[in-house]
């Protein structure tokens, strides 16, 4: 005898026949999917008191998967002092378990946690400062001008690099007036406790699922605090690249004042989502998204930045991301590319910024499976990775995409660890040949990526969008840092001097074309303190170089002096970056220096100076600051450089 099954609470109500399926039937399908759910207890009375929606088992119980690989949920949510190990590997005493138990009794199911629900908001205090914080930003903000904003900003083409198949889902001001009339005194109380009790609910997926069945658990009156979290992050963002929005403000200070209260809510978010401790894929997109916040928030140099990236690598661990993803039973493909997207995205910026920082790696593929996302949109019929061939092969009419610049940031960063463990090897046995394989496997990349990626000319004669003339900026400065950080470890050549004059002319050009550039995966203020500064940097120390040796042509050292003045005059007149913000202090330093070597390399007389008398370099010159360790060079280089006025033979004061 067949058994009983339940229908979807939108059938139950309307008493139409439900065909169950699972997680959204075929009739909520066509009207409404995020309104289709199942009650955890379907045959049993409601208690008077509120009861939440669930989201239920699959029906194929063998293909059920959840995120993490989590597999028992209570239907009576409490309190449970056991953590939540989260992805636990080989070597673990619960692989030898599992060889042991039976597939039903994994070791990992017993220590299944069971999530938290507060009976107030006093027993969860980031509960409770989110809904204070939620109030304070809607008395001074409106909700539909914050999705306006969000609407605007993505009319110019550009998203989140990793949360872009959720942005304007999440966006949509249904989700949260499903859940609130936000009338009444306590409404931030009744709101942030519902889209807590959402949260702790597991997000489930089997083969057959798509992007619409797995986002309605999320979405409507499934919206968890994930959900608000994205949404913030694309606010966040758009008062970033739009400057002037009437309906919200008008002025620079306003502007910061709105961005500093979503900021503060955004953390808020993720600290309730953290606390629950049951990661799941959702979880890990915010994570990243609010890394990338705090990068110019706090700026590229800070410590919080730097620890919320170590964050955001620790929970991909946790979710076992490092493992071969095309071999997880029962996932589907969309959810596969996601995964890989995040994969890729964390991987590079762990590289990027331990190169800009000076800092060892924490993330190496030597422990990790190295895989990337396909090039094209989730929703298109993407083929894994060993169906396409080669990890770095490209087809011909790929589009330019974040999908495609994650692609291709992955693929340098595969390379620029290469070159890290070649700086922290102190031996450098075999270094020539390894930096000469090396830059043959950049080479190789770059000749294949399709003909419309490889940006070789000028700026102003591209004729294409601003998001494209970004993507093609970003593509061009990754393979030309590849040269350079390989040039660093040889002897000083015109060749390092050549690709660190392409690298800073292509950022002036950047900055000059700054109204014509949209974000497509790096901010304008990044490619100039991650590429701009060390390129500079060796362009300097040539020039000076060149009193003694021709390091650096007449013709090449003319256009330097040229880049090297808009950069300071841009840096200084605050339309970079301006003086408020974490990165000015950063760039202002820099630029401090480079004034007064124009200063002192364009006076007529400092030049009769010169032509007398060679340049004192002492312990400070050219091969002497090669001789450092490449990845202590780029903080220690501008300190020093302020510092050592014997440089410049000429006393200046540094102003404000």
């Amino acid at each position: 005898m067949e058994s009983r099954q339940p229908a979807c609470d939108p059938c139950r109500k309307a008493k139409l026949a439900c065909g169950h399926e699972r997680p959204v039937c075929a009739r909520c399908s066509e009207k409404s999917a995020s309104k289709c759910v199942y009650r955890a207890a379907p045959f049993k009375r409601l208690r008077s008191s509120y009861s939440s929606p669930s989201i239920p088992p699959l029906q194929n119980q063998s293909a059920r998967r959840r995120s993490p690989e989590l597999r028992e949920s209570p239907s009576t949510l409490h309190h449970n002092p056991y953590p939540n190990p989260g992805y636990l590997g080989p070597s673990s005493h619960v692989d030898i378990f599992n060889h042991i138990l039976s597939e039903q009794e994994s070791a990992q199911d017993v220590y299944s946690p069971k999530p938290f629900v507060p009976s107030s908001l006093d027993e969860h205090p980031s509960v409770k400062q989110g809904a204070l914080l939620t109030r304070q930003l809607l008395s001074l903000f409106d909700l539909e001008d914050l999705r306006s904003l969000i609407t605007f900003w993505r009319a110019k083409g550009v998203n989140l690099p990793v949360a872009e198949p959720f942005v304007d889902l999440c966006a949509e001001i249904s989700n949260y007036t499903s859940l609130s009339t936000f009338q009444g005194s306590e409404w931030h109380h009744s709101f942030s406790t519902q889209l807590l009790q959402n949260t702790l609910r597991p997000l489930e997926y089997n083969p057959e699922s798509n992007i619409i069945s797995y986002s309605a658990q999320f979405l409507g009156i499934n919206t968890r605090w994930e959900t608000f979290g994205i949404f913030l992050s694309a606010a966040i963002q758009a008062t970033r690249d739009i400057s002037f929005f009437p309906s919200l403000y008008v002025t620079s200070s306003r502007n910061r004042e709105l961005r500093h209260l979503l900021t503060r809510l955004l953390d808020c978010s993720l600290d309730i989502c953290l606390s629950t401790d049951c990661l799941n894929d959702l979880q890990l997109i915010l994570q990243y998204e609010n890394f990338i916040v705090h990068s110019y928030v706090d700026g590229d140099h800070s410590y919080r930045y730097w620890r919320t990236l170590g964050d955001v690598i620790a929970s991909v661990f946790a979710l076992g991301y490092h493992n071969n993803i095309d071999k997880k039973p029962g996932m589907p493909r969309f959810l596969m590319e996601l995964q890989k997207t995040v994969f890729a995205r964390v991987y590079s910026a762990d590289k990027n910024v331990s190169i800009f920082l000076g800092r060892p790696l924490r993330m190496s593929k030597r422990f990790c499976h190295f895989q990337i996302p396909h090039y094209q949109p989730l929703d298109a019929d993407t083929s894994s990775t060993d169906e396409q061939g080669s990890t770095d092969a490209w087809k011909p009419d790929a589009s330019l995409s974040y999908k495609a610049e994650t692609r291709w940031s992955a693929l340098c960063a595969s390379i620029k660890e290469e070159i890290l463990e070649l700086l922290f090897d102190r031996s450098r046995s075999s270094c020539l040949e390894k930096t000469r394989a090396l830059q043959t496997t950049a080479d190789a990349y770059w000749e294949a990526l399709p003909p419309h990626f490889r940006f070789e000319g000028s700026l102003r004669q591209l004729d294409v969008s601003p998001f494209d003339r970004d993507f093609l900026v970003s593509i061009r400065l990754n393979y030309l840092h590849i040269t350079f950080l390989l040039r660093r470890l040889a002897e000083p050549d015109e060749a390092i001097i050549n690709v660190a004059q392409q690298m800073l002319h292509l950022v002036v050009g950047a900055i000059l074309l700054r109204e014509e550039l949209s974000n497509s995966g790096t901010g304008l203020d990044w490619k100039i303190t991650y590429y701009g500064l060390p390129s500079a940097g060796i362009l300097l120390l040539a020039i000076l170089k060149h009193q003694q040796d021709s390091y650096c042509p007449q013709a090449l050292r003319a256009r330097v002096l040229q880049d090297l003045t808009i950069l300071v005059a841009e840096v200084e007149r605050g339309t970079v970056v301006r003086r408020e913000e974490p990165n000015y202090a950063l760039l202002f330093k820099a630029t401090q220096v480079i004034q007064r070597f124009l200063d002192r390399i364009l006076s007529d007389e400092s030049t009769d100076v010169a032509a007398q008398q060679p340049i004192p370099f002492q312990s400070d010159n050219w091969l002497a600051q090669w001789d450092q360790e490449p990845r202590d060079f780029d903080f220690d280089f501008w300190e020093g450089l302020v510092d050592n006025s014997s440089l410049f033979n000429i006393h200046l004061p540094l102003s404000d």
